[in-house]
């Protein structure tokens, strides 16, 4: 019994490094600056991500809308914490996750 519980929490922690990491690479990235792609993800009890925007810190580039996030363009140097200030509760930047898209 003892070596099937290891072999458990070894699978275990090997999923949980695996839905992880993409998360962690998201947190661990500069902020994105004027002119750079940013991904900007919405709290789903506060404002969506249409409505974030509608403070003028970006603008929307992508093609299909989501209702918790979106892909913007930052237009001014405190254009990323305007978007904070609307309500955004992650401003990623959203080069990396073009790339991952492609």
């Amino acid at each position: 019994m003892g070596l099937r519980m290891q072999n458990i929490a070894l699978f275990a922690m090997c999923g949980l490094i695996a839905l992880l990491a993409p998360v962690v690479l998201l947190f661990n990235q500069p902020a994105p600056q004027v002119g750079e792609v940013a991904l900007i993800i919405s709290a789903p009890w506060g404002p969506s991500a249409f409505e974030i925007l509608q403070g003028g810190a970006a603008w929307e580039i992508s093609p299909v809308r989501a209702p918790f996030g979106a892909l913007v363009m930052i237009e001014d140097p405190r254009g990323v914490e305007r978007l904070y200030d609307n309500g955004a509760w992650i401003v990623a930047n959203g080069k990396r996750i073009l790339e991952l898209c492609t």
